[in-house]
């Protein structure tokens, strides 16, 4: 398995305004294999949001958001370090996932068929899978994730990765969930936060409770599966560290693969730290295996 260094990609829009440049620069300029562009929120209508931004409708993306995603993803690619893009959904004190179970309990409704063409427009701005950021409270969460996971697999082909910060054995259901609608795995990993509500989180904790749970999971590689995330320097999440403190920590937990909460962060306190988004993901690749 390939080493990753994820960024969750925030503060492209000010004002309904593309302010994103420096950051798609940035980003281009480093060995960043993974965008996590963070976030896309959902209508009980069905129609996408990026952030504040109108995103897709009637299958049709916004030509004021993507076109410049479309840039900052094909500028990735040209650059040569990018691997994957990542939609993640969700966010804390959102509603999407609320919109997004009542969608699916009709799926004969003209917001079921909006919600899946939309996921397919942006999804063709040149993703290669979806991330849920799942922090909401639902009726039925399992099943409304697994089943979003396994529509958005079986209709495109995309991937899915999981971002939680807590309750181990409801993620691993959902892992046995989606399997089961599947017949083989879709979601290559847990972007695992270990700042803020997941502050304290061990990564190896998380990696021993899937291997426990053996063959139903329908992951092969546990603690490769487990990608940790770490604040960076400055950020108002707790713990952050600088690109050297999170070298040894990578080392440690032993993943292939790791990632930074977040890029708006990184570009706002690099006058006073001097990290840039390079510099954090040369440490994440020096540190996972």
């Amino acid at each position: 398995m390939s080493k990753t260094a994820g960024a969750y990609i925030t503060g492209l829009f000010t004002n309904h305004q593309w302010t994103g440049g420096p950051t798609q620069a940035a980003l281009a300029a480093s060995q960043t294999t993974d965008y996590v562009i963070w976030s896309v929120h959902v209508n009980t209508q069905g129609d996408l949001f990026y952030n504040n931004e109108h995103f897709a409708s009637g299958g049709v993306v916004s030509p004021y958001v993507g076109p410049y995603i479309k840039g900052l993803i094909d500028a990735g690619r040209n650059a040569g370090a990018l691997q994957n893009v990542w939609f993640s959904i969700g966010a804390g004190g959102v509603s999407d996932f609320q919109a997004i179970e009542q969608i699916l309990s009709q799926p004969n409704s003209p917001a079921y068929a909006n919600l899946f063409k939309n996921f397919a427009a942006i999804y063709a701005l040149g993703a290669d899978g979806f991330d849920f950021d799942y922090e909401e409270s639902i009726a039925n969460p399992v099943g409304t994730i697994a089943t979003l996971g396994a529509t958005l697999h079986k209709q495109l082909g995309a991937k899915i990765t999981y971002c939680p910060y807590w309750n181990e054995p409801f993620w691993i259901q959902c892992l046995q969930e989606t399997l089961n609608q599947v017949g083989s795995q879709p979601v290559v990993a847990y972007r695992l936060q270990c700042y803020s509500g997941g502050a304290g989180n061990d990564p190896t904790q998380w990696s021993n409770t899937i291997a426990a749970a053996g063959r139903s999971t329908g992951v092969s590689d546990p603690v490769a599966f487990v990608r940790p995330g770490l604040a960076v320097a400055g950020s108002a999440s707790y713990p952050s560290y600088p690109p050297s403190g999170m070298t040894p920590l990578f080392q440690r937990w032993g993943s292939s693969g790791g990632w930074i909460w977040n890029t708006a962060n990184v570009m706002e306190n690099y006058p006073s730290t001097g990290y840039s988004i390079a510099d954090y993901a040369a440490a994440i690749l020096a540190g996972v295996k």
